[in-house]
């Protein structure tokens, strides 16, 4: 297993990034990443209210710490001596303490709860600023599932990117491509090592447990340096400088042992992770794909294959966990009850190697021993406390790892090429200009998908794209949307304002009808007029009744996904109701070109007839991926792709 996921340089320089977006130290970064937070809620101002009240808490442990000594004068004077208004005060006194130490204690933890929030809202913040901008969360999903059933090797790269050159050849000759890796690829995606897996996890239960752990234990870093000082000049006063310095020798030694097992079981818990995501991503598959599995009746299989994988990655992993934290356990146990014997030594070493309290009496002395006894033992308490943090170190220092290697990755992924693809300038009467365009899949430039395509659509033309099964059709579309992370060859331009795309497998979730028919866009408010607009779309397409899921409000969430709720010919229909929708609307930009993507692979024909009749009258320009002949009708160029990057063009 690498080493390189432990407790480390490399931990401490991940969590120095990470310390950045938790406690940003420029006012210009005070509300980067949370634009509607105010400076008195700020996670500084929290830390230093926090490192207040442990001040004040400490102060009162203090107090509440000598407070037995008192008992024992008093309880131990002689009868003529004993005062109970004093005693009584005493006792007032003591419960006054002890329940203000309470209230302090509390606030601790009210305080570092509220810092917990605000940490994790932050670092959610700002994963979010790089997963959902540029399509990287298309890239990570993508390379997570290439990977996903992959061995665990941590240097399995990510994407293979190649520039291709092509060798124009005869029909009878075999093709022959030369390739190399380019300066981007090198320095870009097939450098990213290792490749992230479940994305999904680390910006949600790693996040959780990072933030959560950390600020559990805040409150104890911020004021231990204060407490270890006062306490260590209490017990020089007491013992020498022998008393705190041994103390000190003692954590030091008992740290450096620690350190080994925290570094191997935080390796174990970095690699448990990995596995954890990759078992609840395969639960998620059978709730996803539930119907076609009962269909296979693969119950008896899927049980089989869960199991496996149950037993022989995660069941290892969790005994490997188990030894090293028992290990882990037994060197801090023994620190703790160790050093209990620790207070007491250098107590005796006081009294009978130094004679430091020979002509004291036998009553000043148990006040004395019961004072400095509270002192060194605190002294070692407090060093105890920072060395019972290693379970939580380990959890930290895992998910420090996991949460910035994601960070590094995101920033890493080139993000040029799409920008630097697509050329904007086209002719005023033109839709699409695509010129000696040729590309290869992502991760195989061997297999070429297209090689030296030119193509022109004027406005108002209908372009049909055919051939076999996984030929590259859709790969064409999202080589032109540029989502693809491939080095191309040649250039394309349309106006991407302009143009729109409905997939084959439509995309809804959990929201009112009103946000997934306005999906993508986020500006526009919801209005009766729109609703009545909305039901009409509905009732033309024959959808009209799904507003029963919705208590008959299109602005109104359903209890479940759309997509759990509605059939394929369905979602497809709503889909295209999208697209009209957006079509209709005053507020967005006009849309003259549209990219349609099998989707009325689960229709009838009569609909799939009224849906291209309804975009042929528009004038709208076309360009459909489609096997059913009858498409052939509504378009006027079929481009048919073939093996080996070749097509031809046709009129219809």
């Amino acid at each position: 297993m690498s080493t390189k996921n432990g407790f480390n340089y490399l931990f401490l320089k991940r969590f120095a990034h990470l310390l950045h977006v938790f406690v940003p130290f420029s006012r210009l970064s005070l509300n980067v990443h949370h634009p509607d937070e105010r400076i008195y809620s700020h996670p500084l101002i929290i830390v230093l209210l926090i490192l207040i009240n442990e001040g004040i808490l400490q102060y009162i442990i203090y107090i509440v710490g000598l407070i037995p000594s008192e008992y024992y004068v008093e309880l131990s004077k002689p009868l003529d001596k004993r005062d109970f208004t004093v005693f009584r005060w005493l006792i007032v006194r003591s419960f006054g303490f002890v329940a203000l130490n309470a209230f302090l204690k509390s606030l601790s933890t009210f305080l570092s709860s509220i810092l917990y929030v605000k940490w994790r809202a932050r670092l959610i913040l700002y994963l979010h600023s790089f997963y959902f901008t540029q399509n990287r969360y298309y890239h990570l999903s993508n390379t997570t599932q290439q990977n996903q059933n992959r061995p665990n090797d941590e240097n399995i790269p990510a994407y293979e990117n190649y520039s291709i050159q092509t060798i124009e050849v005869s029909e009878n000759d075999q093709e022959t491509v030369d390739y190399m890796p380019t300066s981007t690829t090198q320095s870009s995606l097939s450098s990213l090592n290792p490749p992230i897996d479940n994305p999904d996890q680390r910006i949600t239960q790693d996040v959780d447990l990072l933030c959560r752990t950390l600020s559990i234990i805040i409150p104890l870093i911020l004021i231990s340096p204060f407490t270890i000082a006062y306490y260590s000049y209490l017990t020089w006063k007491v013992t020498g400088y022998y008393g705190p310095l041994s103390i000190i020798l003692y954590f030091v030694i008992w740290t450096c042992i620690n350190k080994v097992f925290i570094s191997a079981v935080s390796r174990t818990i970095f690699r448990q992770n990995i596995c954890e995501g990759n078992f609840r991503f395969l639960h998620a598959q059978i709730r996803t794909h539930n119907e076609p599995i009962a269909f296979y009746n693969g119950g008896p299989f899927e049980h089989q294959r869960f199991d496996n994988y149950f037993v022989k990655t995660l069941v290892p992993l969790l005994y490997r966990r188990t030894i090293q934290e028992f290990f882990l356990s037994l060197s801090t146990n023994l620190f703790d009850y160790i050093g209990s014997i620790l207070s007491y030594l250098l107590l005796a070493l006081a009294i009978f190697v130094f004679h430091f309290y020979d002509k004291v009496s036998s009553d000043e002395l148990v006040k004395i021993i019961s004072q400095t006894s509270f002192k060194t033992m605190y002294l070692i308490y407090r060093f105890s406390q920072l060395n019972d943090l290693t379970d939580k170190l380990t959890i930290i220092a895992a998910n420090t790892h996991r949460v910035q290697a994601f960070v590094e990755y995101m920033k890493t992924i080139d993000i040029i090429w799409s920008e630097r693809r697509l050329d904007r300038l086209i002719q005023q009467n033109e839709a699409l200009t695509i010129k000696n365009l040729s590309y290869s899949t992502p991760n195989n430039s061997r297999h070429i998908l297209m090689k030296n395509l030119n193509l022109t659509l004027d406005q108002g033309q209908r372009l049909l794209i055919t051939g076999d099964s996984g030929i590259g059709k859709t790969s064409l579309f999202r080589v032109l949307h540029s989502i693809w992370p491939v080095n191309i060859h040649g250039s394309f331009s349309y106006d991407t304002a302009h143009a729109f795309l409905l997939p084959q497998r439509p995309y809804f979730t959990n929201q009112s009808l009103y946000d997934e028919l306005s999906y993508p866009d986020i500006k526009n408010a919801p209005t009766t007029a729109r609703q009545t607009q909305i039901e009409q779309l509905l009732s033309e397409w024959n959808l009209l009744h799904i507003v029963e899921h919705v208590e008959s409000s299109v602005f109104t969430c359903p209890k479940y996904a759309w997509q759990d709720l509605l059939s394929p010919g369905e979602l497809q229909r709503l889909s295209f109701i999208r697209l009209l929708f957006r079509l209709s609307s005053q507020e967005t930009s006009r849309i003259n070109l549209v990219f349609l993507d099998e989707i009325t692979s689960s229709l009838d024909v009569d609909t799939e007839m009224k849906m291209y009749n309804y975009l042929v009258e528009r004038n709208l320009t076309l360009i459909s991926i489609g096997h059913r002949e009858s498409l052939r009708k509504y378009h006027q160029l079929d481009l048919k792709l073939f093996k080996n990057g070749q097509y031809s063009i046709e009129h219809l």
